[in-house]
């Protein structure tokens, strides 16, 4: 009996310390189940979870206080490191007109005598932007925008002003370099134009309409535009970032500062349709144009007449009293051209061109385009309340008109 109550204690002792092992076992198991263990990687289905929200939280979200905080300050710091380099540009050119003069005057005196005497000319002010891209003073512009002026003068942010020369131009590709005296200037880095892409974010600085330091946001909404012909592949960046009036030659910036663009035109008849120069075409030409004053094209097959030329519209019918409602008005004739060595004078009307009726200059132009060098072109011009035709050899345009 004694030997049965030992064996017993012993049994019941041993199954205790069995189903307590246990206990404790599953406690520790439980308690530290939920701890993750940092030495094996998570499951890949975690990973993409947490990528996923990175990504969410680091998009731009409208309506979120932190993004358009980030934003703001985004394009306060773009302006802050631009604009100290962007400079104002004043223009002051000579245009000459000419009198309605009969042609009985015009055959008394000889040629030419009334594009001397009968001259009537005044002083004609322009505004553009530009920007430093040397700290000794070197400035890049729209060639339009310092175009036959008498004087330049760039003003400086902070008020200071400098008489400018133009070191190098380009009518092409609308680009001008002009030089100030002076030192350690700032001035702007070139990005990657070859970089672009369509809905990326884009700064402008400029001068629009005379308002200095005017900063404008947008995106990049096409590339390889053409202004002479939608239709048409070139090489010009479209933007929706205001630009206008005085814009010209200012520059369109990424997020980083850098330059990728120069503005140079809007479309007149539409908003928000700007175009800006990519700035690989000036990093391309920039040694020629410093060094040599210009950018040396290939030959061209193109013909021109050498005139710059308005639509005649209705107030112009009624002014000269013209027996016509449509034409081309000659403006000016440039020096040496085919219009000018065939006699064209400044104030005809082109109304015909090889007997076929043009209404505007768009028409004339392209009349001209799809003949050769070479072809002679027969005009009907009105002249002293005459018609009279002229006949002109078309030349190939020459380097500085293209």
């Amino acid at each position: 009996m004694g030997r049965f109550s030992q064996r017993y204690q012993k049994l019941l002792t041993l199954l205790f310390v069995v189903i307590a092992t246990s206990i404790i076992t599953s406690a520790v198991f439980l308690a530290f189940s939920g701890v993750e263990d940092k030495s094996s990687p998570p499951p890949a289905s975690k990973v993409a979870r947490e990528e996923q929200f990175t990504v969410q939280e680091a998009a731009f979200k409208f309506g979120s206080d932190d993004s358009a905080s980030s934003w703001e300050n985004a394009i306060i710091n773009v302006h802050k490191k631009v604009a100290p380099a962007v400079v104002y540009i004043d223009t002051e050119r000579t245009v000459k007109t000419n009198p309605m003069i009969p042609e009985f005057f015009r055959e008394f005196f000889g040629p030419g005598f009334f594009d001397y005497y009968g001259q009537r000319e005044y002083k004609q002010q322009g505004t553009g932007s530009g920007f430093l891209i040397r700290p000794d003073g070197y400035i890049v512009t729209n060639y339009h925008v310092i175009q036959n002026a008498d004087k330049i003068t760039v003003n400086l942010k902070g008020g200071k002003k400098y008489d400018a020369k133009v070191v190098g131009s380009d009518r092409k590709y609308d680009l001008a370099i002009l030089k100030i005296k002076a030192k350690n200037l700032p001035y702007l880095e070139m990005g990657d134009s070859d970089r672009l892409q369509i809905g990326q974010w884009v700064v402008a600085v400029g001068n629009p309409y005379g308002l200095h330091e005017t900063v404008t946001t947008g995106i990049i909404s096409a590339l390889n535009r053409s202004i002479a012909d939608s239709k048409e592949e070139g090489y010009l960046i479209q933007t929706d970032a205001a630009i206008n009036p005085g814009n010209s030659g200012g520059p369109l910036v990424n997020l980083k500062g850098e330059v990728i663009g120069i503005n140079e035109a809007i479309l007149s008849n539409a908003q928000n349709i700007g175009f800006a120069i990519p700035i690989k075409l000036l990093k391309d030409n920039l040694d020629a144009l410093i060094n040599e004053g210009k950018i040396t094209h290939a030959e061209s097959t193109v013909p021109w007449l050498g005139i710059y030329m308005q639509d005649v519209n209705e107030d112009m019918t009624e002014y000269f009293e013209l027996p016509f409602k449509t034409g081309v008005y000659v403006g000016r004739v440039v020096k040496d051209s085919p219009a000018d060595k065939a006699g064209i004078l400044p104030q005809d009307i082109i109304t015909q061109v090889n007997q076929q009726t043009i209404k505007s200059g768009e028409d004339l132009a392209a009349m001209i385009q799809k003949m050769q060098i070479g072809d002679t072109v027969s005009l009907l011009v009105w002249r002293s309340d005459a018609f009279k035709k002229i006949d002109v050899i078309l030349e190939a345009k020459p380097e500085d008109q293209r």
